[in-house]
C-alpha cells in the first residue's frame, strides 16, 4: 500500500486532536471541520487512525465513519473513537494519527502526531509490544479482506440497482402503452356501437378521416333498395330511348336537305325550258329511269336494330338487391 506523507495537510479538512490521551478513557474525542465551499462529507468518508511511522490505508488500527456520528454548527463532526478497542495494539512509547480518508481511498487531510500513555504505572514491555505488532498486524489483515470484499460487494449492488431501474422504467413504459392501447379499443368499441344505433334509427352519420375529408352515410330500407335499383332501370332506359330519337332526327334532317337540293334542281330546269320557248308538260310514265332508281336507293333510311336497345324489366328485380 502506498504510505501518506507525514505532514500532508489539507485546506478543505481539519482533523482537530489532542496531543496526548489515556488509554483508560472511555472515549475519545477527534473534531473533523469542513470547508463547506470546498467539500462535503459523503456516506462512506471515514477516519482512521495509524501509526505515524507506518501508515496503510487498508491497515487502521481502528476506523470510523463519520456520517455515523453528530454534526455540530452545520460544518463540525464529533468523532468517537473507544481506546479499549485498540489498547492491546499501542503501547505509550509510540506516536500515531488520526487520517482522513473519502469513499475513493484518496487522503484529505492528517492530524498532527499524538501520543497515548497510562494513567497509572506503565505495564508495556518489549514482549508486550512484539505481540501488540502481531496482532496489529492480524487485524490489518482481516479488515484489508473485509474492506476487499465490501467493495466488491457494493459494485455488484450498484449493478442490481442499475438493473432494476432499467427494469423499473420498462415497465412503466409497457403498462402505459397497454393504457394506450386499451384506451383506442374500448373507443373503437363506442365508435361501432354508437355507429349501428344510429344506422338501425335511421339517422344519418357523419364520418372525417385524418385528412378531413367528411362521408355521410345512413343504412338503406328493403323498399329504399328496390326503389333505388327501379329508379337506376327507368334512368337507364330513357338514355337508349333518348339515343334512338337523336338518330332518327338526324336522319331527317338529312332527308329533308336532299329534298330541298332537288327542288332547287327543278327549278334551274323550268327556267332553262322557258327561256328556250320550250313548254314543259309533266307526263306520268310507267317507267322509270335507271339514274332515278339510283339516286332513290342514295335515299334509303337507315334503322337502329331492335338488338342494340334493351329494356329492363322489373321481373329481373329480386330479393339479392336488398340484403
Amino acid at each position: 500500500m502506498d504510505e501518506v506523507p507525514k505532514n500532508m495537510e489539507s485546506p478543505a479538512v481539519i482533523l482537530e486532536t489532542n496531543k496526548r490521551y489515556f488509554i483508560e478513557d472511555k472515549f475519545l474525542i477527534v473534531n473533523c471541520f469542513y470547508d463547506q465551499k470546498k467539500i462535503s462529507p459523503w456516506l462512506k468518508d471515514w477516519i482512521g487512525l495509524y501509526p505515524c511511522d507506518n501508515v496503510k490505508l487498508y491497515e487502521p488500527l481502528i476506523f470510523e465513519y463519520v456520517m455515523d456520528h453528530p454534526r455540530i454548527d452545520g460544518s463540525c463532526y464529533k468523532i468517537k473513537f473507544v481506546p479499549q478497542l485498540f489498547a492491546k495494539s499501542i503501547h505509550c512509547s509510540g506516536k500515531y494519527q488520526f487520517v482522513y480518508v473519502d469513499s475513493y481511498f484518496k487522503v484529505i487531510a492528517t492530524s498532527d502526531p499524538i501520543q497515548f500513555v497510562h494513567k497509572n504505572d506503565c505495564n508495556c514491555n518489549s514482549s508486550l509490544s512484539q505481540s501488540n505488532c502481531m496482532v496489529h498486524i492480524k487485524i490489518g489483515q482481516d479488515i484489508n479482506s473485509v474492506v476487499q470484499r465490501l467493495k466488491c460487494l457494493e459494485a455488484r449492488l450498484l449493478e442490481f440497482e442499475k438493473g432494476k431501474q432499467e427494469a423499473m422504467e420498462l415497465n412503466e413504459q409497457l403498462v402505459q402503452k397497454l393504457k394506450a392501447c386499451e384506451m383506442l379499443r374500448s373507443r373503437g368499441e363506442q365508435f361501432i356501437d354508437g355507429l349501428y344505433k344510429a344506422l338501425d334509427q335511421g339517422k344519418p352519420v357523419k364520418l372525417t378521416n385524418s385528412k378531413g375529408h367528411t362521408r355521410w352515410i345512413k343504412r338503406m330500407r328493403t323498399t329504399e333498395i328496390r326503389n333505388h335499383v327501379i329508379s337506376t332501370k327507368i334512368v337507364r332506359n330513357e338514355v337508349y330511348l333518348t339515343a334512338i330519337i337523336n338518330t332518327q332526327e338526324q336522319e331527317i334532317q338529312r332527308l329533308r336537305a336532299i329534298n330541298n337540293e332537288l327542288s332547287n334542281t327543278n327549278t334551274i330546269y323550268l327556267k332553262h325550258f322557258k327561256q328556250s320557248g320550250h313548254i314543259y308538260t309533266p307526263q306520268i310514265t310507267e317507267t322509270i329511269d335507271a339514274e332515278d332508281v339510283q339516286q332513290l336507293k342514295s335515299l334509303s333510311i337507315e334503322s337502329i336494330p331492335s338488338a342494340v336497345v334493351k329494356f329492363i324489366d322489373d321481373s329481373e328485380l329480386s330479393d339479392d338487391y336488398c340484403e
